[in-house]
């Protein structure tokens, strides 16, 4: 069961412009995750937009319900909007990563001339493991949506990783492309660990602008402990 009383701390500090990945190993925690981010969203007078897959529709609804969360009454106002993943991110049955990012900025409009304070956006990406046209372009599309939250749009995401499904040289990138973490259900700042800006992950010479990043990481965490070179 979740927890009824209190919100996770990182999911309480999120703002526009967050870029968070979910990374869960339980359904326990993805609940949590869930029940909160839901939870934040009416506290804030944001629009929700829940992209479902494995979860289903009819789970999702369960799940806040059992929180004792008016989902119906959510979705019947138009705060909670509840999609198949697919229905989403596959335009004519193709991923296409800025295209995707053309509809968040769409939707984003949408939701502030509706009068929301900003958009927040969950997806489940396990989608992206059926092998769809495109789906091979998720870590190029996790990186271009830096670039987007940079803008200043009125809208953040969590993009929701079951650890028990994706493998680590996947899961690897998703850390490479998220500045912010839920390890479970904590909180990371990974900006200055493992993310790697999208004109260094995006760059022909991927590896190459990951190392360099990891590099000037390092320099920077050895400079800030007083170190001096050996």
């Amino acid at each position: 069961m979740c927890d009824r009383t209190s919100i996770l701390p990182a999911l309480q500090e999120m703002q526009p412009g967050d870029h968070y990945c979910g990374m869960f190993r339980s359904d326990a925690d993805q609940r949590q995750i869930t029940v909160d981010f839901v939870r934040l969203g009416i506290e804030r007078h944001e629009q929700m937009l829940y992209l479902v897959h494995l979860q289903t529709a009819e789970r999702l609804r369960a799940t806040l319900l059992e929180a004792e969360i008016d989902v119906d009454a959510l979705i019947a106002s138009g705060q909670l909007v509840v999609q198949a993943a697919k229905d989403v991110y596959l335009v004519d049955g193709v991923f296409d990563p800025r295209m995707m990012i053309e509809i968040l900025g769409r939707e984003t409009t949408r939701a502030v001339d509706a009068g929301y304070t900003a958009l927040r956006v969950t997806g489940e990406m396990s989608w992206a493991l059926e092998g769809d046209p495109g789906s091979e372009r998720l870590v190029e599309y996790e990186a271009l949506l830096n670039e987007f939250y940079a803008t200043g749009a009125k809208t953040y995401s969590i993009c929701q990783y079951d650890q028990r499904r994706f493998d680590a040289e996947l899961l690897l990138d998703v850390l490479h492309t998220h500045p912010r973490v839920l390890l479970d259900t904590q909180g990371i700042d990974n900006s200055s660990m493992y993310y790697v800006p999208p004109e260094a992950f995006l760059a022909t010479d991927r590896n190459g602008g990951i190392l360099d990043t990891r590099l000037a990481n390092l320099t920077a965490a050895a400079a800030g402990a007083g170190a001096t070179p050996a």
